[in-house]
């Protein structure tokens, strides 16, 4: 092209220009124009750095070296959750073992505690024989309740048939649980004379042969051999005495309750005696020593009852 080409000197970009343009010269932007006073970097350069919290420097940007230790981190946490969720994989059968071990230990012993005892045991005896005993008495207590005239002979019969009456449901809960049955078909209080070795039972039944009632101002006849004269266990009231009870009102009905009832407790005391020494369960020893204490109390107490009421002592 010649000097004196028309479009020579319009200010046309040469070709070299073009390509520093294209290129991203720092001195030129993309739309042509000079960028040298321009304070703000081009998209090609790296912003100032300042230097994180461990030392190296950092661009605002989560970089390749913060991402990668991230996801060591991470790494290395969930390896060792891996680990802690495999050893407590590995333990928990060993603790199961362990813990049914001990269970059955356990069982094992509290078996050999609460051991049932024998038919023939003074526990067994001794619950069936005192709940046919207190259940005499209850019978008599409510008849003096419902009929007598003094006072505070009332408020012993009604003590007695509440606490006699709780204990024969606690002996009846015992022969439950031992699997026996409630009642004794056979003789009375063999228990007492099964299990002794020095010779007490045998006194103590021989002892109690007079109480069952008989010259207790009753009217009933003694010697006689009726079945009417008989009672099934020392110190209970014979059917004759039953009937002669149940007729009475007042006074009289005071005087003979408390005197039956006298010799009922001291049939009972014998046998609670004998069953707190040899019974062979701590419960059946506790509540046979309670009973001592109470009705050996309201023998005391029935003895000064009659004295008040103007009746010979029993």
């Amino acid at each position: 092209m010649s000097d004196t080409d028309p479009r020579a000197g319009v200010g046309l970009p040469t070709p070299a220009a073009t390509v520093e343009a294209r290129t991203g010269d720092p001195g030129v932007d993309d739309r042509g124009a000079t960028s040298s006073t321009d304070p703000r970097p081009s998209s090609g350069q790296n912003t100032p750095t300042a230097p994180d919290a461990d030392g190296r420097e950092s661009d605002g940007l989560v970089g390749e070296g913060h991402t990668g230790e991230g996801r060591d981190d991470d790494g290395r946490a969930g390896d060792g959750r891996r680990r802690h969720g495999r050893s407590a994989l590995w333990w928990t059968p060993v603790v199961l073992v362990v813990v049914a071990a001990l269970l059955a230990a356990g069982a094992a012993i509290g078996g050999l505690i609460d051991r049932s005892p024998g038919e023939n045991s003074v526990d067994v005896g001794f619950a069936r024989d005192m709940s046919e005993h207190h259940s005499q008495a209850v019978q008599m207590a409510m008849i003096e309740f419902s009929r007598g005239a003094d006072a505070t002979s009332r408020s012993v019969a009604q003590d007695i048939a509440l606490t006699q009456q709780r204990e024969i449901g606690v002996m009846s809960t015992w022969l439950s649980g031992w699997g026996r049955t409630q009642s004794n078909t056979g003789a009375a209080m063999r228990w007492m004379g099964a299990t002794s070795t020095d010779g007490s039972s045998t006194h103590d039944m021989d002892g109690m042969a007079g109480m069952n009632g008989s010259g207790s101002g009753s009217g009933s006849g003694s010697g006689s051999g009726s079945a009417d004269d008989s009672a099934r266990m020392p110190g209970m009231a014979t059917p004759a005495q039953l009937r002669q009870l149940a007729t009475l009102r007042g006074r009289d009905l005071d005087v003979l309750f408390l005197t039956l009832m006298i010799h009922h407790h001291r049939g009972g005391l014998a046998m609670a005696q004998y069953a707190s020494q040899h019974g062979e369960q701590d419960r059946t020893r506790g509540v046979a020593r309670a009973m001592v204490l109470n009705q050996s109390v309201e023998i005391d107490q029935m003895q000064q009852d009659l004295v008040r009421l103007g009746a010979p002592r029993a």
